[in-house]
């Protein structure tokens, strides 16, 4: 049998009590076909000073002190499960400088400063690895790093958020606003008691910026990802989409131009119901991987919870035992990512579908065509379902393909007309 990788775990919430209860079971397992003995020595949460906790590994000591168990000389690989910048960063920071390898799921440090950790692991020589950062139990990060450096990757898209994904199909399923379907995502555990991050995108931006880091070899910044989110999806948006012969999905989408420039966004797009991504419901996500000579490959599975991202984190850990703290293989891909080269609002060109809430009255379609008219944006077709009054009547327009700095414009002066109730929502429509 190998020497033990003695493990220290900063957090001990849903991930770090999965972990604990995955590793306890699938241990035998390891040791017997794989030579893997991994240990816990010890467990740091500010928590556990306060109330005694369930499920602590046998024989580790345990702390609210996490600086002494991520420097600590009898910890080989520090599991940071604590997520958010402060005081993960930090901790990451010195257990890297002390030697240590280190494991993490925490996308919003990546996405901050991934680069700068990845470095800094290298000098040290030392493992640092994130697989279950993006998609929870999904090997995405594994593949896009070394299963397609073969081909050339052209765009990484997908469902990267299972909240969102949870509020859209249920407000599918239902016909139930926004707030009502969130409530139950919360009351399941599929939400967190503030979704921010969740339902206005920015958790699942992260996600994509160190995909696409991994996928293009550039340092994509956090801000270059243009964010929307779900929460001004009416019921009323998931009838029409379902008469144009299509569902709402909240993607996030890199795609590489021929030049090298990279169009990003995180935003709700009205998927054809033929689509795969219109078949993953509920708290999945999934992720489309476009090459220039494989075609397009799809990952699917549990994107959150608990167990699904403790599987992640020990794949990780049986990695390093195996391999040692260096793989030959730098946690992002390439050595040294090229800068970063984005796409501008021109290049991106797409249908769209545009939902307007009115106060009724004659000329409207007339101001609105003419306003689109004059930024050369052309109407494919205007849909109104029978509703009830007139002070608040939805109705749709959609556009033919359009780049989005002239619709940007057109969308300007069109929110500025005076019969509108709310401002109008722009969705891309794709295949």
């Amino acid at each position: 049998m190998s020497a033990p990788l003695r493990l220290g775990l900063l957090g001990f919430g849903t991930v770090g009590k999965a972990l604990v209860r995955l590793l306890q079971a699938e241990a035998p397992r390891l040791a017997r076909q794989l030579d893997v003995d991994l240990r816990f020595v010890a467990v740091a949460s500010r928590a556990l000073g306060r109330k005694p906790a369930e499920g602590l590994p046998e024989g580790a000591r345990v702390t609210d002190d996490l600086l002494a168990v991520a420097s600590s000389p009898d910890v080989d690989v520090v599991v940071e499960l604590l997520g958010g910048l402060d005081p993960a960063g930090p901790l990451v920071v010195a257990a890297l400088e002390a030697g240590k390898s280190v494991v993490t799921a925490n996308k919003a440090l990546l996405a901050a400063r991934g680069s700068e950790l990845a470095r800094l692991a290298r000098d040290r020589h030392v493992a640092f690895a994130f697989e279950a950062s993006v998609a929870g139990g999904i090997p995405i990060l594994r593949a896009i790093r070394e299963g397609f450096t073969g081909d050339r990757i052209d765009s990484v898209s997908g469902i990267l958020n299972g909240t969102s994904n949870f509020v859209l199909t249920g407000m599918a399923r239902s016909s139930r606003g926004f707030g009502d379907v969130l409530a139950e995502a919360q009351a399941l555990g599929y939400a967190e008691a503030d979704p921010a991050a969740d339902v206005e995108g920015t958790d699942a931006a992260c996600k994509l910026a160190l995909l696409a880091r991994l996928a293009f070899g550039q340092e994509v910044p956090l801000e270059a990802v243009r964010t929307e989110g779900i929460t001004r999806l009416q019921p009323v948006d998931f009838v029409y989409a379902g008469m144009l012969g299509r569902t709402p999905r909240q993607l996030g989408t890199a795609r590489r131009l021929g030049d090298g420039r990279l169009l990003l966004s995180v935003r709700t797009h009205l998927v054809s119901n033929l689509s795969m991504l219109a078949r993953v419901d509920g708290p999945f996500n999934a992720v489309q991987v476009s090459t220039t000579r494989g075609g397009d490959f799809v990952f699917s599975g549990r994107g959150a919870g608990g167990d699904p991202t403790a599987t992640a984190v020990l794949a990780d850990l049986v990695e390093i035992a195996r391999r040692g703290p260096s793989s030959g293989v730098p946690p992002f891909g390439a050595e040294a990512p090229a800068p970063f080269a984005p796409a501008e609002l021109t290049d991106s060109v797409a249908p769209f579908y545009l939902r307007f809430v009115v106060k009724d009255r004659p000329g409207i379609l007339a101001e609105l065509a003419s306003v689109l008219a004059r930024h050369d944006v052309n109407v494919d077709a205007v849909f109104q379902t029978p509703w009830s009054g007139k002070t608040a009547l939805p109705f749709v327009v959609t556009l033919e393909p359009v780049d989005e700095e002239r619709l940007g414009h057109a969308l300007v002066e069109l929110a500025a007309l005076p019969f509108h109730v709310e401002a109008p929502l722009a969705l891309p429509m794709t295949p």
